[in-house]
């Protein structure tokens, strides 16, 4: 029991929660800069969660049962780095005393893949809560393929201590809301609501009852004393009931926990400005002393404080290696008793697992169809070799065509199939996917129409900050959305998506680049990709071309940014060079054919026939990168054209100031896309008259 756990070690979590605070303290007096009221309001919180709850080991961080904690309160990070620093993570004192410096292990807001030992990269408020959401659906749908009733090696939890501000972003309501749905009860919150935010009490913005909206949402909701041990472990021992109950029984809980921001300090405790000010060399000392500690030098932690730690880990210490000969006795089964389950296993946590389309397939990747179309059919092809795949829509499956054939959608009582509704939820949906990469044994992919990445995009921009490769299905990529109108025909959307560093952005132009950039998608570990498709239907490219294009070059341009789909003719006249992406590669290809059948008068009288190449540019900010790649292609001393139906800013650097844009400049309009296409000059012969002016021939 807990609460017996509590009583017997109280002295000793007394002890790690007082390092919490002085390590606090002085770690941000010392930057100057950081945000002291959660180390020193929450230090009870966190220490009962690592020294008296969770199952975790600093021996070995990323094993797969861990539970899983978020500190969705990301300004507080001096809470969590205190914590791993007692249960002796690879995280000194040293690192400690560097708190927010270059190159340190405790930056401002704690960092996946910087820090052994954080899960989640919790900058703004309200994602980390949305992304352990994820991390919980993770965890039950591996429970759902490898459990058995005798047998659970997959049942862990996901704590998270989140405050006001997490509560208050919309996108913790959208992934809270079908946490609720799904009744994820193994996902346990605690809220510290401290009721202070920077401006001051949270009076005078949240007055909603929190109780009710999480009751609403279908979350147990239970109540505590967030500086008092025995509260806490009371709260807690209930949450953990609901946590052990069979699916569907019970939801998500979630403990709001009264507690004192600034505790510890007899000038600050209480006060909205401890929330985000660094106290002054004498108000740690003062502090100090009213804890009792004698010794008040800068980072001096009492060396029965770290006994204390000691003590507990090694309690944490032996779930771990309990869990280790659990599993490897249950493997060991698997060979004889369950092959197909073992190669199932050995998949899912295969972090190198490399899948790609055969010969065969790529062969047959043809026709004329919307690159949406070409998604759907090369995503079901791809999740038939590899089973990490999940994954759905924010209500658009069946236009964004994310459906995985042969499997199920999850639901509260069963997590077994791969196929997720996250109904119109985008926001929520790409925090939530985030959570399901980083959880480890699965990629997530979710969709919605282009447009609507404007919801997604802190999410969108966390998966690459964190360098995980959650796919990002964006649909209707363009004016070619039609009679909705402007509302939902992106126009700067490529070039917004193109500006986040680390994220792959790939617009296809037909089948095959299609079906390659979703093969480069799921073999990328280290990136997100976002994939513009269309809603309209693109001719295949080798339908315009004497020689069907060799699938290697396609292959090689989704590192390279683009390559040659058709290069200059042989009559040896004035060169000229388009270069598209997605849908206007074949309108580039349909361009140049025209060009190239008539002679043309220049301004001098004299008389010359165009020679023309044309560009797939499935990633422009791949190709600026690649300077050697684009001299290749597009010789400066050359005229060249881009164009795009989208906002000229990603394509500057690409034809550099002689060359010319032929992009949109303004929102698009309601009306059925081939007008459209008229209307906006995204049409062969208008485009060829802009090519001609160019050049300035006649």
């Amino acid at each position: 029991m807990l609460l017996d756990f509590v009583a017997k070690h109280k002295k000793d979590l007394e002890n790690i929660a007082l390092s919490v605070r002085i390590l606090g303290m002085d770690a941000v007096l010392k930057a100057k800069s950081g945000h002291v009221g959660l180390p020193l309001g929450g230090a009870e919180m966190g220490t009962l969660l690592y020294f008296a709850v969770m199952q975790h080991s600093a021996e070995n961080p990323n094993w797969i049962n861990r539970d899983r904690f978020i500190l969705s309160a990301g300004h507080g990070s001096m809470l969590q780095y205190s914590l791993l620093h007692m249960a002796n993570y690879p995280i000194s004192k040293e690192e400690i005393i560097q708190f927010r410096q270059l190159d340190s292990l405790t930056p401002g807001h704690p960092e996946n893949g910087h820090t052994v030992g954080i899960e989640c990269t919790t900058g703004p408020l309200g994602q980390g809560i949305s992304h352990a959401v994820g991390m919980a659906i993770a965890e039950r749908m591996l429970a759902a393929r490898f459990n058995t009733t005798n047998n659970e090696i997959i049942d862990h939890r996901t704590f998270v201590i989140a405050g006001d501000g997490c509560l208050m972003e919309g996108v913790s309501s959208e992934a809270c809301s079908l946490a609720g749905h799904l009744k994820l009860n193994r996902l346990i919150t605690l809220y510290d609501a401290n009721n202070i935010t920077i401006d001051g009490t949270i009076d005078i913005s949240f007055s909603e009852n929190v109780q009710k909206r999480y009751e609403a949402y279908g979350w147990n909701v239970l109540h505590a004393n967030g500086n008092d041990f025995e509260s806490l472990a009371k709260a807690m021992e209930k949450a953990l009931e609901f946590s052990k109950m069979s699916n569907g029984e019970t939801g998500p809980t979630i403990v709001i926990c009264k507690g004192i921001p600034g505790k510890g300090s007899p000038k600050w405790e209480g006060k909205p400005k401890i929330h985000g000010n660094p106290m002054t060399a004498e108000d740690v000392v003062d502090a100090k002393r009213h804890l009792g500690v004698q010794n008040v030098e800068p980072f001096f932690v009492p060396q029965e404080c770290y006994n204390s730690a000691k003590n507990l880990i090694e309690f944490s210490a032996k779930k771990y290696q309990k869990w280790e000969k659990q599993l490897s006795t249950t493997l060991h089964l698997w060979e004889t008793t369950e092959p197909e389950k073992l190669k199932l296993w050995h998949q899912h946590f295969n972090k190198e697992l490399e899948v790609e389309f055969s010969k065969q397939v790529l062969s047959n990747a043809k026709g004329n169809m919307a690159t949406r179309v070409s998604s759907g059919k090369a995503l079901c092809e791809l999740a038939a070799l590899n089973p990490q795949l999940v994954g759905g829509s924010a209500d658009l499956a069946g236009s964004n065509l994310t459906t995985l054939p042969n499997t199920t959608f999850i639901n509260s009582k069963d997590f077994s199939g791969r196929n997720i509704h996250f109904g119109v939820r985008e926001h929520g949906m790409a925090a939530i996917c985030n959570g399901i990469s980083l959880h480890g044994g699965f990629q997530a992919f979710c969709a919605t129409f282009a447009v609507f990445s404007d919801y997604m995009r802190p999410s969108i921009r966390l998966a690459a900050l964190m360098k995980i490769p959650t796919v990002f299905i964006l649909t209707h990529d363009s004016y070619a959305v039609g009679e909705d109108g402007p509302t939902h025909q992106p126009i700067e959307h490529a070039a917004a998506l193109r500006a986040i560093p680390d994220l792959l952005v790939y617009r296809p132009s037909d089948t095959l680049e299609t079906y390659l950039a979703w093969e480069k998608a799921v073999n990328t570990k280290n990136k997100p990709t976002a994939l513009l498709l269309t809603r309209q239907d693109l001719s295949d490219l080798d339908s315009f071309l004497t020689t069907p294009r060799e699938s290697y070059l396609v292959k090689e341009s989704l590192d390279k940014g683009a390559y040659i789909v058709k290069d200059f003719s042989e009559n040896n006249g004035t060169k000229a060079i388009i270069i598209a992406s997605g849908s206007e590669v074949s309108l580039a290809l349909e361009t140049a054919n025209i060009l190239e059948k008539e002679t043309y008068q220049t301004l001098n009288q004299n008389k010359v026939k165009l020679s023309i190449r044309v560009v797939s540019c499935i990633a422009p900010q791949l190709l600026s990168d690649n300077p050697v790649t684009l001299n290749n292609l597009i010789p400066k001393e050359i005229p060249t054209i881009a164009v795009e139906a989208g906002s000229t800013q990603s394509w500057g650097e690409i034809v550099g100031r002689d060359g010319a844009i032929f992009g949109m400049k303004s929102f698009g309009a309601s009306a059925p896309a081939k007008v459209l296409a008229e209307h906006f000059g995204f049409e062969k012969n208008k485009f060829a008259k802009f090519v001609l002016n160019f050049l300035q021939l006649r």
